[in-house]
């Protein structure tokens, strides 16, 4: 099998980096749900029957889901299946794009830090993933496993 390039190795330290800094992240939510709520709730109005979502439960479904498909594909792109080393590019260009949303709707100071740091590891990772020597380290162990 080919040796793994170390733009591999550095698109998988990311990889776990965006997974520890979500789960800091999930945490800081739940932590401080109340001044999140505050900042991001509509203005009352006297008549409005309307109460404001928990959004909890949400973040952290979604935290597991996307932090246990990527623990999960992590390791497969590192043994050289291409898929993976795609998916998990997609799922990184999902965060850079949900982060920077989030930016625009005028989080509080710890969401914009937390948003735009992670949307920076983001778009580093989507380069590492994406560059040559990963996908010629990708095709070579794919053409490996062709021929056991």
């Amino acid at each position: 099998m080919t040796k793994r390039p170390a733009t591999v190795d550095l698109a998988c330290y990311l990889l776990w980096l965006l997974v520890a800094a979500g789960l800091v992240v999930s945490i800081l939510v739940v932590v401080r749900r109340d001044t999140l709520a505050e900042a991001w709730a509509p203005e009352p109005s006297g008549d409005s029957a309307l109460q404001p979502v928990d959004f909890v439960p949400v973040i952290l479904v979604l935290y597991l889901v996307v932090a246990l498909t990527a623990l999960t594909l992590i390791p497969l792109m590192r043994h050289g299946h291409n898929w993976a080393r795609h998916s998990l590019a997609l799922m990184s260009i999902g965060i850079f794009l949900s982060t920077a949303a989030t930016v625009r709707t005028g989080p509080p100071p710890m969401v914009r830090g937390s948003a735009i740091a992670a949307a920076a590891i983001a778009a580093v990772t989507v380069v590492f993933l994406w560059h040559p020597d990963s996908r010629r380290f990708a095709l070579s162990a794919g053409d490996d496993d062709q021929d056991d």
